[in-house]
């Protein structure tokens, strides 16, 4: 298991195994933030969402760089580095938890999902625009799609849309959100990778970003008697650090490193989709016959962007 890791997150294959591996790591990322809300959801009734947060990203951080240490003999960084690692970290993870966070407490739960699946076309326009890379009118019209089947998905006929003045707070600061996650997490990262390992840069990213999280538990967080937190919580717990927060996001990583932005993005449309068969095997919750459609979209889209003709 360790070597299989290693070879994983610190490899150098040919270009064509870089590319395949690449499209495993992203695998793992859609298996394991697809499986991500379903399970750490009941956690939330002993912890508050910031507080877990918090807890999450600090303990993945430490376990991150002292893997990093056993494996590349060092965690340090370049001084002239740190400034852009710093704002990865507090932009891209600390920031962005905040903001999705209390933007789902100002509006509904649908409307949060539905916005912040836009964030693989934000990236796309960024790097198109601002980094000028080459992003065709198919891959757009490919990620508009998927975003349409992750539409069908997330509005089942037991949910509807709720935008009005009531929402627009929570609305908009999920909007940020969404940004923060394409631009800072994902587009600044791309040249940082070509200097650190994924596994070192996520392992800052995470220690940076959760200083965030702490400054922002005095405001949005109740206490937890940590003696009162059930096993269940517990277990949640650990597997949001070890699955979605340690591989997740170092897997990741590694995708944009060997695919690049756009095409590592594409595949987070089928996160919506995992998700929901997830919670069906798992939980037992109902599958509609309007979100097998919206899986299907959301296949046809991610086939079509990544394919490179």
């Amino acid at each position: 298991m360790n070597f299989f890791i290693r070879r994983l997150f610190l490899s150098s294959p040919m270009p064509e195994r870089n590319q395949n591996l690449g499209h495993l790591l992203l695998i793992i990322v859609v298996l394991t933030w697809g499986a991500n809300y379903g399970i750490i959801k009941s956690a939330f009734q002993d912890f508050s969402p910031v507080l877990f947060g918090a807890i999450r990203f600090t303990l993945c951080g430490l376990f991150v760089l002292a893997i990093t240490y056993k494996w590349e003999k060092g965690v340090s960084i370049q001084k002239k580095d740190f400034w852009k690692v710093a704002w990865v970290g507090l932009l891209g993870i600390g920031v962005y938890q905040v903001l999705w966070l209390v933007g789902l407490n100002l509006t509904s739960a649908s409307n949060s999902a539905l916005i912040l699946s836009t964030t693989p076309l934000w990236g796309a326009l960024y790097v198109h625009l601002v980094e000028k890379e080459s992003v065709r009118k198919k891959q757009y019209l490919f990620m508009m799609i998927s975003l349409f089947g992750v539409m069908l998905v997330v509005l089942k006929p037991t949910v509807r849309l709720h935008f009005s003045p009531d929402t627009l707070a929570g609305d908009l600061l999920s909007l940020i959100a969404a940004f923060c996650a394409a631009i800072f997490l994902s587009v600044w990262s791309k040249p940082l990778l070509k200097i650190y390992s994924p596994l070192r840069l996520m392992g800052y990213c995470m220690m940076i970003g959760s200083l965030v999280l702490w400054l922002a538990v005095p405001f949005l967080a109740t206490p937890v008697a940590l003696n009162q937190v059930g096993a269940a919580s517990w277990w949640a717990l650990g597997y949001a650090i070890f699955l979605p927060g340690i591989i997740g996001h170092v897997s990741y990583y590694g995708g944009i490193e060997k695919l690049g932005v756009t095409r590592s993005m594409v595949y987070l449309y089928l996160i919506p989709l995992w998700a929901i068969l997830f919670n069906y095997l798992w939980m037992g919750e109902k599958v509609f016959p309007q979100q097998i459609l919206g899986g299907l979209f959301i296949l046809l889209g991610v086939h079509g962007a990544l394919r490179r003709s």
